[in-house]
């Protein structure tokens, strides 16, 4: 496997939607954008009420126990992120952003943080440039005489 893909791999962050969706029973993961700015997540990115909500009650990157205890924690406060007097958890169990005024759902991700983003459109991006680069070497040494060819017609020897 090339390191690249290793490296990717390493840097994934636990399945926090899916961890989510298990705790509070939802039909769906939540999209990412309840906590991150963007569904790419990333360091830096937990902007929105929810998400700093759930950071104040002890929630860590890549520890899904921190969240699960963070997500208690708010069950018991029956926290409202956007100060609508529905509960984070009610809003979430009805499939609503806990963040939005009057509970907007908003756009549906595929699933989860770690699933989507620019981190596997890279990945998919530098394994085609592989691949071209392999196929136009490939097609160099089967085929010196052509690529001589050709040189001579543009340059009109």
């Amino acid at each position: 496997m090339p390191s690249f893909l290793i490296a990717m791999a390493l840097l994934a962050t636990p399945d926090f939607p899916g961890a989510i969706q298990q705790q509070l029973g939802l039909a769906a993961p939540p999209a990412c954008t309840i906590c991150h700015a963007t569904d790419a997540g990333g360091a830096g990115t937990v902007v929105k009420p929810f998400g700093v909500y759930l950071r104040s009650r002890g929630l860590q990157p890549f520890d899904e126990t921190s969240l699960h205890n963070a997500l208690l924690a708010d069950i018991a406060e029956k926290h409202s992120s956007n100060s609508s007097g529905v509960s984070d958890i009610d809003a979430l169990r009805a499939g609503e952003d806990p963040n939005a005024p009057g509970g907007d759902t908003g756009p549906t991700p595929a699933y989860g943080c770690s699933s989507v983003g620019s981190a596997n459109l890279l990945a998919l991006l530098a394994i085609a440039a592989w691949v071209c680069s392999r196929a136009s070497r490939t097609q160099r040494e089967r085929h010196p005489r052509r690529r001589r060819f050709r040189r001579c017609l543009l340059i009109g020897r």
